[in-house]
C-alpha cells in the first residue's frame, strides 16, 4: 500500500498502550506522551467528549450507547482517525483505549498510514485480577476533566475534589463492583489475539504494571522505542 510519507519526514511514532481496566493506560500514557513530548490520545475521552459536544460523530456514539449496544468498529474508527488527524503538527502519539481487538488493530495499521504514522510499538501494562478488582473498586473520576483518581479519606464523592482542576468527582457506572467482574471476564477474552497481533511482529513489550504511580510510569518510559 502505497503512503503519503513526506520524502523529508519519517513517519511520526504512534506508541500504543494496552492493559485490563484499571491497569492505568490514561496516567501512564499522559507521563509517557509529556517524556517523549507527544501528543496523548484518549479513545475514551474523546469519545465522550464528542458526546458531550454533540457533534454528528458523538450522536451516533450517543445512539448506540441509549439503545444498549457497544459502539461500533466503524464509529470508533472514525473517532481515531478525528484524533489523529486534529494532531497534524504532533511529533507523535501515544493512544490508549484503542485498539482493543485484532480487527481493530488491523485497522489501525491502515489508518496511521493515511496521516504520515506507524505503530513502533505496543507497551502491556500487566496487572492481576485481584489487583484490577481493588483499582476499579475505589476508582473516582473528574466530571470537568475526566481524569480518575484513586478513592481515599479526603478523596472522595461529596468530600473531595480533583487534584487536577478541582473537579467534581464521581464513580462511573462501569465502576460500581457489581459490573467489574463482567469487564475484567471480557478483558481476558479480547486481549490474547491482539497481544499475539503485535507479538507476531516483534512489537509487544509487557511492562509490570503494579507498584507506586511513579515507578509504573518510570518503567514505561524506559521501555519505550521511538524509532520508526
Amino acid at each position: 500500500m502505497s503512503s503519503n510519507t513526506s520524502p523529508h519526514r519519517p513517519p511520526r511514532a504512534v506508541v500504543v498502550l494496552l492493559g485490563g481496566p484499571g491497569s492505568g493506560k490514561g496516567t501512564h500514557g499522559q507521563a509517557l506522551a509529556e517524556a517523549l513530548g507527544f501528543h496523548h490520545l484518549s479513545s475514551g475521552e474523546h469519545l465522550r467528549d464528542q458526546i458531550r459536544r454533540e457533534t454528528p460523530l458523538g450522536l451516533r456514539a450517543q445512539e448506540a450507547i441509549q439503545g444498549g449496544r457497544l459502539v461500533s468498529d466503524e464509529v470508533v474508527f472514525d473517532l481515531v482517525r478525528t484524533m489523529l488527524s486534529e494532531g497534524s503538527e504532533a511529533s507523535g502519539f501515544v493512544m490508549d483505549g484503542y485498539p482493543r481487538t485484532e480487527a481493530q488493530a488491523a485497522a489501525l495499521e491502515t489508518l496511521v498510514s493515511e496521516v504520515d504514522c506507524v505503530v513502533t510499538q505496543a507497551l502491556y501494562l500487566a496487572i492481576s485480577d485481584a489487583e484490577m478488582m481493588r483499582r476499579l473498586s475505589g476508582r473516582l473520576t473528574c466530571r470537568n476533566c475526566a481524569r480518575t483518581w484513586q478513592e481515599t479519606p479526603t478523596r472522595s464523592i461529596g468530600a473531595g475534589r480533583c487534584d487536577a482542576c478541582e473537579g467534581e468527582l464521581f464513580r462511573r457506572a462501569d465502576d460500581e463492583p457489581t459490573t467489574i467482574q463482567r469487564r475484567i471476564d471480557l478483558f481476558h477474552r479480547m486481549i490474547e489475539p491482539l497481544l499475539q497481533f503485535y507479538r507476531a511482529s516483534g512489537r509487544l513489550v509487557e511492562v509490570a504494571a503494579e507498584g507506586s504511580v511513579q515507578e509504573v510510569s518510570a518503567r514505561v518510559i524506559a521501555a519505550t522505542r521511538c524509532s520508526g
